[in-house]
């Protein structure tokens, strides 16, 4: 009797049941995971009670996953504050924060993400609220290796709401308590340069009121991002967005179905409750994972 050939036969056959049962002889794909925007990546482990949460290691199971870690989040690392938010994922990294207004702005930002990513795989994008934007933008980029953009939760930023938080004397006043009433026109959006930032970090590091500075800071990064709202149009690829219902205007719907026509209804919603810090925190992260799951089985 051949017991070579029976062996090898037996071999062969314990290979390919293992690769389906691993997933291993589907197509490669890679997962790009944008946190918020001014969030650590621990974010993505953990809620705001330190519980540990699975998603990482469950993405890991279907593909490679890359989770982008900006330096400019990193002066974050500076607050000593336990509210949750964006104080409380932080990124622990205290010595690369010298970032530039450049860093933030999309197209940069998209070729920052595309040396870290395999340009020859597909890849599907996940973004958590404010993050969703800059994932927008870098699917639009690169829509021919894009399977899927999922937006959790997705946040509408038009040029009437940037207007509304930036341009108040709410938040001028905001600014004026922090450095005074002579200086603060050099804290507007429009108005900041480099050298601002850099004065900024400077006094994160050594001033004793370092923790407003934080403050301010974090309120111009986010308005750099948000100034760009006109740079997304549309979607060209696959969208899944989850929206919180609670959120959900007259106006905002009308922006949705606006945006979703102009995007050849490619987009998908998904309307939940949820009171999480991010969705993937709460009862709906094992509902994104299937959803993900099913997708990636059904690609051929």
């Amino acid at each position: 009797m051949d017991h070579t050939h029976k062996y090898i036969k037996y071999k062969t056959k314990y290979i390919n049941l293992t690769k389906n049962q691993t997933g291993s002889d589907k197509k490669k794909i890679q997962f790009i995971l944008f946190g918020d925007v001014m969030s650590g990546h621990s974010v993505w482990f953990k809620d705001k009670y330190h519980n540990k949460i699975n998603f990482v290691n469950k993405l890991k199971t279907l593909g490679t996953v890359i989770i982008l870690k900006p330096t400019y989040v990193n002066f974050m690392s500076y607050s000593k504050k336990k509210l949750g938010g964006n104080h409380f994922y932080k990124t622990n990294n205290k010595k690369d924060i010298k970032f530039t207004i450049e860093d933030l702005q999309f197209e940069n930002y998209t070729k920052w993400i595309y040396n870290q990513i395999d340009p020859d795989l597909e890849y599907i994008a996940i973004g958590l609220d404010q993050g969703c934007h800059f994932a927008k933008y870098f699917c639009n980029q690169y829509a021919k290796k894009c399977i899927a953009l999922y937006i959790l939760i997705d946040r509408n930023f038009t040029k009437q709401s940037y207007e509304k938080t930036f341009h108040s004397e709410t938040n001028y006043d905001f600014i004026r308590n922090i450095v005074g009433p002579d200086n603060y026109k050099k804290y507007i959006i429009e108005n900041l340069t480099n050298n601002t930032i850099d004065d900024l970090l400077k006094k994160i590091k050594n001033d004793e009121q370092y923790e407003q500075y934080i403050e301010l800071l974090n309120g111009l990064c986010k308005g750099i991002i948000r100034s760009q709202y006109d740079k997304i149009t549309k979607l060209d690829i696959k969208t899944i967005i989850y929206s919180d219902v609670q959120t959900l205007t007259p106006e905002k719907l009308d922006i949705n179905i606006k945006f979703n026509e102009a995007s050849n209804d490619n987009i998908i919603y998904h309307f939940v409750i949820d009171n999480n810090e991010y969705l993937i925190h709460g009862k709906y992260m094992d509902d994104i994972l299937n959803n993900i799951f099913g997708l990636v089985n059904n690609l051929k």
